[in-house]
């Protein structure tokens, strides 16, 4: 069976390694690719070179189907996976294909991450899954040399934000209000239910965001829907996003903030997750020229909620080599060059943030540590065959014009009623 590899990444200890695994040779499967790819390979230097590991690093824009297929064969699922959803977890858990981690590699969990966090994600009592990146995904970026060259103001409610896209609009159509692509191999699609995820869970509240989630209420449900059509007036309108529908539908996830960069921006604003850093130009963030806002909510009077997302670690082999490959990486040396270079958080305890982690990212952990509501991304979190599947799938189709509404909703939420339990 082929499978399509889209990045590899070989980091080589270059023969400085003293210990008894010489020559030994690991793979790590995820979805990192381009700028991430290398800043992740490079966490991995220091324990090539102190242990004469040589660790590869394949990354994939079809990630979880490529993942999938890999574990089916029997043959070639790799030492170590970087999965994105949590859901996933849970179905390679109930094929068989986990290894439950070793002690040393929990002790350290349970020294970086408080209980809470490490029970969310214990499955039939043990360990795992671990977490290694987490992100916000309720940013907007944007230049600040722009807003204030076109005087515009920071939104504090979500109705400010209408009134500020309505402005740019309806203005002479130089700039447009946002930036936004879709493009991510079978993936496509996320992008555009991040937004609708948003959206509810501010406009709605978690209890219903919740439920949806779980399944409990569907895509055709009214508060459901009117996100659906909420995002479809804000972002896909004719005139909301640079470049209209063309460039919607077959442009990257990566190339869709470029418009923000030039000398005559092509867009005042791009909904993106934390790690789109790692694709800005270099020192867009650290020097100045690009910021960021919270998705504004209803109230400006409270904090907007954040829905999170979060990569997790799972390993397929019960093998020395690879239980003290997982304590390197859920340690802080894991990606303390990474974190180093910016792009990478995650609220782990056993760091001095102010030393580990850049200024954006220390922002961005505070952001979580306020007293606001929080929710994991929820088709990160549905099954893999409805979530990271058929709803990327359809509202890809829905927003081609190839299906209304009414059929993508109906789709998505009879296949949930005919999901097993």
């Amino acid at each position: 069976m082929k499978i399509a590899l889209v990045v590899l990444v070989a980091v080589v200890a270059a023969g400085c390694g003293t210990g008894d695994d010489d020559g030994r040779q690991l793979e790590i499967f995820g979805p990192y690719r381009v700028a991430e790819a290398d800043n992740f390979a490079a966490s991995l230097l220091e324990f090539e070179l102190s242990t004469g590991i040589d660790v590869r690093y394949t990354g994939s824009a079809d990630f979880v189907r490529d993942l999938r297929q890999r574990v089916a064969s029997g043959i070639s699922a790799p030492d170590i996976a970087i999965v994105p959803q949590p859901g996933l977890v849970r179905e390679l858990l109930d094929g068989g294909s986990l290894v439950e981690f070793d002690e040393t590699t929990r002790l350290v969990l349970e020294d970086a991450f408080s209980e809470e966090a490490l029970d969310a994600l214990t499955i039939d009592g043990g360990r795992y899954s671990a977490p290694y990146r987490q992100s916000v995904k309720s940013l907007v970026w944007y230049r600040p040399s722009v807003f204030e060259r076109y005087g515009w103001q920071v939104p504090d409610t979500l109705a400010e934000l209408d009134a500020l896209v309505e402005e740019i609009a309806d203005a002479d159509g130089a700039i447009a209000p946002w930036c936004f692509s879709m493009a991510s191999g079978s993936a496509t699609g996320w992008t555009a239910t991040d937004w609708v995820e948003d959206l509810l869970l501010r406009r709605a509240g978690p209890e219903v965001y919740d439920e949806w989630t779980t399944g409990d209420r569907g895509f055709a449900d009214p508060q459901v829907s009117d996100a659906i059509a909420e995002f479809e007036e804000l972002v896909i309108r004719t005139g909301r996003s640079a470049g209209g529908l063309r460039t919607i539908l077959q442009n990257s996830v990566i190339e869709a903030s470029e418009p923000l960069f030039g000398d005559d921006p092509g867009c005042a604003m791009y909904k993106q997750a934390s790690f789109a850093e790692s694709w800005f130009p270099d020192g867009a963030v650290t020097g100045g020229e690009v910021d960021f806002f919270v998705l504004p909510g209803v109230d400006a009077g409270e904090p907007a909620p954040l829905v999170l997302g979060e990569d997790l670690l799972v390993q397929f082999d019960d093998d020395p080599a690879v239980h003290q490959l997982m304590t390197h990486l859920v340690s802080p040396d894991g990606a303390r060059v990474w974190a180093d270079r910016g792009g990478f958080f995650n609220v782990r305890r056993d760091v001095d943030p102010e030393a580990y982690f850049s200024a954006t990212d220390r922002r961005l952990a505070e952001l979580i540590r306020e007293d606001r509501t929080l929710r994991p991304d929820a088709t990160d979190a549905m099954p893999p065959a409805i979530g990271a599947d058929l709803v990327w799938r359809e509202i890809t189709s829905w927003i081609s014009g190839a299906t209304t509404l009414e059929e993508f909703a109906g789709i998505v939420d009879a296949a949930y009623a005919d999901a097993p339990e």
